[in-house]
């Protein structure tokens, strides 16, 4: 949900699972077009699901639409979407440290899409004008 400040608040984690740093899981649970590759390929998956599904999200406010079966009705044609096109850009998302962030957050690599670690993603250049800690803060309200 997005509260009336703009920021963007989790909510309905009813199904969400605790996993330690190297444990997998293996539920397929979700809506299709928010599904990492990895949760569709049945070896498990971890935490950086969710750093997809926000990529997902941020093109969708962006884009005005989802990147992989937009246009797809039946679940098993977005997910052949998701695992075999790349990431395109509609020509009105122009401002490329957005788009940059992304990209990082819809990599097919699930490892890479911290950047390394979460320090480093935070240090994207999509957020040089956020105050972490006045986010954190925030969140705490």
């Amino acid at each position: 949900m997005v509260c009336a400040d703009g920021y963007l608040k989790l909510i309905d984690l009813g199904t969400c699972k605790k996993l330690n740093g190297t444990e997998k899981t293996f539920t397929m649970i979700g809506t299709p077009n928010y599904m990492a590759p990895e949760t569709l390929s049945g070896k498990g998956y971890s935490f950086p699901v969710d750093l997809w599904s926000l990529g997902i999200v941020l093109y969708e406010f962006i884009a005005g639409f989802v990147p992989f079966g937009e246009d797809a009705e039946d679940p098993m044609e977005i997910y052949h979407e998701i695992i075999k096109n790349s990431l395109k850009f509609p020509k009105h998302m122009k401002d490329e440290k957005v788009n940059s962030f992304i990209s990082l957050l819809l990599s097919k690599n699930p490892e890479s899409r911290t950047a390394g670690s979460f320090a480093n993603l935070k240090k994207h250049a999509a957020f040089e004008k956020i105050s972490w800690v006045q986010f954190y803060l925030f969140s705490m309200t």
